[in-house]
């Protein structure tokens, strides 16, 4: 079955046109329009964000050779956006890099951690929904409650759900009792005014009569997807303890499965991954926002030129050189956390950094272990989607 999956980044949106047999069909990539209204707050312009959407997914089936089967995506989700119980937008989509609330922490009684898998941080839904309840009580006590992915999700067929995996940076679902948190109250918020959670994989309903044509018909099936790590660990199959998933994107983040979920360092993140199938959970750690530090130097160095990675990986090479020692400093910072995972025998990295031979020379060199390139690059995350779209993953 052809399937779509669309990586809905922070900083891009990646899709893919995929075949079981033949693999990529089609693969492109948007730039996402991050906005900056006041200081400390990064937003989206959420009708914007679909259209984008839309026209990448019409893009996509336009290349294939039959109809297309299913959709998922695989997002770096985290964000907020509040519309009304028709999925139409009252606001805009707040990101997870927004920080107008720097001193907002739950308080350790909701044990965040623990209930979600993910640590509590100034930043993510529960500092935007504090946000919505200072300025607008009124507004969060009647609006529908949604990230950009479930909001996608709403908007092509109709039905307002969330996965799982993306369900804990959501941070109001309890992960490990298998339902919504109890201080969901402390909002006033009603589970009639958030998404429905079920298994990644699950179809979630088929694509609306507005946004069918060509190979997009009313056959399509809107699948949910997962987290964008997880996505990507299925693409390369990292589904196995030993193995680990090193996506580099606007944060470097390693992932690894694990057999139980109390296996898990308590400062690591869970994710369901295929537990609910009976495999291993998923764990993350990560360094924040490290591949923008890479960007400016990259930047900064080469200028905006096609070739600039090019010329930083060939510089890299030449130990001591300036671009060795940025890509030498990058690799310890993630050596200081690698170092805790024993038994790791194999590390398949994904992003920008896979698709030059340095990173993965010096990966090797320094962390002794054997590592690989995902083929599919930057796009991993993507073919991991429309690998759950096509039921070709669970």
């Amino acid at each position: 079955m052809l399937s779509i999956g669309l990586d809905s980044g922070t900083s891009a949106i990646k899709g893919v046109c995929f075949s079981p047999e033949k693999g990529v069909i089609k693969k492109i990539s948007r730039p996402v329009e991050l906005l900056h209204p006041a200081e400390n707050r990064t937003e989206l312009d959420a009708e914007k964000y679909f259209q984008l959407l839309l026209e990448m997914l019409r893009q996509l089936a336009a290349a294939a050779d039959d109809t297309i089967g299913g959709i998922a995506f695989a997002a770096a989700s985290g964000n907020t956006l509040l519309c009304n119980k028709d999925g139409e937008v009252l606001t805009p989509i707040i990101s997870w890099l927004d920080n107008r609330l720097p001193d907002f922490m739950p308080p350790e009684a909701w044990q965040v951690r623990e209930t979600t898998g993910w640590m509590p941080l100034s930043m993510f839904p529960l500092m935007h929904l504090e946000y919505f309840k200072r300025v607008s009580p009124e507004l969060l006590s009647t609006a529908q409650v949604a990230m950009n992915n479930d909001f996608a999700v709403w908007k092509l067929c109709g039905n307002h759900q969330l996965d799982k995996s993306n369900a804990a940076p959501f941070y109001l679902w309890d992960q490990a009792a298998n339902c919504y948190a109890e201080y969901i109250k402390y909002y006033n918020l009603q589970l009639s005014q958030l998404p429905e959670i079920v298994p990644t994989g699950s179809v979630c309903g088929y694509l609306r009569d507005e946004y069918t044509g060509g190979n997009l018909t009313g056959k399509t099936a809107i699948v949910a997807g997962s987290f964008d790590h997880p996505a990507a660990a299925r693409a390369v199959k990292v589904t196995e303890p030993g193995t680990m998933l090193l996506s580099c994107g606007t944060s470097w983040v390693g992932f690894y499965p694990a057999a139980d979920r109390k296996e898990i360092p308590h400062d690591e993140l869970c994710d369901i991954f295929q537990s609910d199938n009976g495999g291993c959970w998923g764990a993350m750690f990560s360094l924040a926002q490290v591949g923008l530090e890479v960007e400016e130097f990259v930047c900064n160095r080469y200028g905006k030129t096609p070739e600039r990675y090019n010329l930083f990986n060939t510089e890299a090479l030449t130990e001591g050189s300036p671009a060795w020692k940025m890509m030498y400093s990058i690799i310890m910072r993630f050596k200081e956390k690698f170092d805790s995972h024993k038994n790791m025998h194999k590390i398949v990295i994904s992003g920008g950094p896979s698709e030059g031979r340095a990173w993965q020379y010096y990966l090797e060199k320094y962390l002794n272990v054997s590592v690989e390139a995902s083929p599919y690059a930057s796009y991993t995350g993507a073919v991991g989607a429309a690998m759950i779209a096509g039921g070709m993953v669970k």
